[in-house]
């Protein structure tokens, strides 16, 4: 009877040492969400991803957006790498010379796009970004759970390019912000449909800074500023896509009529003023960016 009681009691003491066991937490995670009802910009802040393979669901805790999920409810997860300058709190805090240096260092951390049901069928997105050193940790565990439900999306990188080549260099553009009208892209069916977001490095730069132009061959097709989108219409064929600021970046695709095609214009420490840096990505990644964005109402100067 006693070495009974004393199982039960061993095995009482082993339940919440089981039911840890069966949860894998994931800490250097940020989750990225609009900043209010009426303010449509993208903040983050950090949480910790929890995967509880024993209650089947997945958990974001932190102070904003947490979420439970159960694992039958996620309907696509969607993993992308991300390359973009190191900003935030830190270097805001350290300030002047040192603080630009941290800012200037140059991160490659991951993407992670869930789409969920809701109780009333509805699907909802959340954008979450995992810091390299758990990355291949955060891959592997939601490949291992929702099996063909995960995309691990790859594109091809991006060139530098000699800004000199570029035939519309010298044109100039007027760029107004639109916070109001937000014309969204849709599908035409004889043009390839070019969308792209340029994320401001923090919510309060958005709509500020100077332009990032987006060529396609010899013709500016978008300007942006941090914090705006922009879409166009080109005709099928070879391009090279090339984001320029102080520099230039450009990818070479072709594209063809009928499809879409979405990009992100990233910021980085340039000499005189922002560097930039073109990527592509997924739809859904970059349709939560523009979501998350105002506007660039621009027009080339005629002077």
């Amino acid at each position: 009877m006693k070495r009974a009681l004393y199982l039960l009691v061993g095995l009482m003491g082993l339940g919440p040492l089981l039911l840890q066991a069966q949860q894998t937490t994931y800490d250097k995670v940020k989750v990225r969400y609009n900043k209010g009802a009426d303010d449509v910009r993208l903040v983050d802040k950090n949480v910790d991803l929890i995967l509880d393979d024993g209650a089947k669901k997945l958990i974001v805790r932190g102070s904003d957006r947490p979420i439970e999920i159960n694992y039958d409810d996620v309907t696509k997860v969607v993993l992308e790498t991300t390359r973009h300058m190191r900003g935030g709190a830190l270097s805001q805090m350290v300030g002047g010379l040192a603080g630009a240096a941290i800012a200037s260092k140059k991160v490659q951390d991951y993407w992670c796009y869930i789409e969920y049901k809701q109780s009333d069928g509805s699907v909802q997105p959340y954008l979450m970004e995992v810091a390299k050193e758990v990355s291949d940790q955060v891959v592997d565990k939601m490949r291992a759970t929702f099996g063909d439900r995960v995309v691990l999306a790859e594109f091809p990188e991006a060139e530098e390019v000699d800004k000199q080549t570029l035939a519309a260099l010298q044109s100039k553009h007027d760029v107004e912000v639109d916070k109001k009208n937000r014309p969204m892209p849709e599908l035409k069916p004889d043009q390839a449909l070019v969308v792209v977001v340029c994320p401001p490095l923090a919510a309060r730069y958005a709509g500020k800074g100077n332009q990032f132009k987006l060529h396609a061959n010899d013709r500016v097709i978008a300007v942006n500023k941090m914090g705006t989108y922009s879409f166009a219409y080109v005709d099928p064929g070879e391009y090279l896509l090339v984001s320029q600021t102080e520099n230039a970046s450009g990818i070479r695709l072709k594209l063809e009529a009928g499809k879409d095609y979405y990009f992100l214009q990233n910021t980085f420490m340039g000499t005189w003023k922002a560097k930039t840096g073109l990527s592509q990505h997924t739809k859904e990644l970059v349709m939560y960016e523009l979501n998350g964005a105002w506007h660039s109402d621009w027009k080339q100067k005629t002077d």
